[in-house]
C-alpha cells in the first residue's frame, strides 16, 4: 500500500505535458546574450572605478533621508554614463563631474572649519546647476 501510494504521488508531482515525453534537445548550445560591458577608462587621476562614493537617498520631499556607500562604476552605471567626445556624460547628456568634499581628521578650529565647510557647499551647488555631480565618499575611520 505504502508503495502504490508512493507512485500516486510521485506521478502527480510530475507535470502533465511533460508526462511520457522525452525531452528534446538539439546538439547546438543555447545562444547567450553579451552584455554590452562599457569601460570607464578616462576617469580623473585620482578617481578608480572601485573608488567609493555617496549616494543620497531623497524622499518624496527632495530631502536627504540616508546615504548610501556604492563604487564609481556602479554609480556610473546607474547614471548610463558614457563618453561623449572625451566628456563623461550621463543619460541625458549632462557632464559628469566628481567633488571631494571636506575630510579633515583634525579640527583647524571651528571657525576655519565653519569657512571651509561653506566654501566646499557653495562650490558643490555651483556644480550642481550646471553638472552632474558624483561626491566621493570620505570614510571618517581613514582619516587621520
Amino acid at each position: 500500500m505504502r508503495y502504490v501510494l508512493l507512485i500516486v504521488v510521485v506521478l502527480l508531482g510530475l507535470p502533465a505535458d511533460s508526462y511520457g515525453q522525452r525531452k528534446k534537445t538539439s546538439g547546438k548550445k543555447p545562444k547567450t546574450t553579451t552584455q554590452k560591458k562599457v569601460k570607464y577608462d578616462r576617469l580623473p587621476p585620482d578617481v578608480e572605478l572601485g573608488t567609493e562614493v555617496r549616494r543620497d537617498v531623497l524622499n518624496d520631499k527632495g530631502e536627504v533621508v540616508a546615504v548610501e556607500v556604492t563604487t564609481v562604476e556602479k554609480r556610473l552605471r546607474e547614471l548610463k554614463a558614457r563618453y561623449r567626445k572625451d566628456l563623461l556624460v550621463d543619460s541625458k547628456g549632462r557632464e559628469i563631474r566628481f567633488f571631494h568634499p571636506l575630510c579633515r581628521g583634525v579640527s583647524a578650529g571651528a571657525e576655519e572649519d565653519e569657512q571651509e565647510r561653506r566654501a566646499k557647499d557653495e562650490e558643490l551647488a555651483a556644480l550642481r546647476q550646471k553638472y552632474t555631480v558624483i561626491i566621493l565618499y570620505c570614510d571618517p575611520r581613514q582619516v587621520m
